[in-house]
């Protein structure tokens, strides 16, 4: 049986930041799941939608934008969207980083 190797130029700093631009994504997906669910606001009367919410907006950072109102009786949380574009940053310099390594 062949011994897997680790790839050429892999090493513990790479394989961390991989781990974390891996973190960095499913936190913009947790954020996302709060922008879609108060987009709509029939999804956020649902008690599963206010219990998604809540937990998901644990990760949007409190900028302070005032939200805009939606035709679907929700809002658009533009701090959602802010903090989604701030991890998908933040995930784009450790790939940066990591090509560099």
């Amino acid at each position: 049986m062949a011994r897997a190797t680790a790839p050429k130029g892999a090493s513990p700093v790479r394989t961390l930041l991989t781990v974390l631009m891996d973190v960095f994504i499913v936190v913009a997906l947790i954020a996302l799941a709060a922008l879609v669910i108060a987009f709509f606001g029939q999804l956020l009367a649902q008690p599963w939608g206010r219990q998604v919410y809540s937990l998901a907006g644990r990760v949007v950072i409190p900028f302070g934008i005032k939200a805009i109102a939606t035709p679907y009786g929700g809002v658009f949380n533009v701090d959602a969207v802010v903090s989604i574009g701030s991890y998908m940053a933040i995930e784009w310099a450790l790939g940066m980083v990591r090509g560099t390594r």
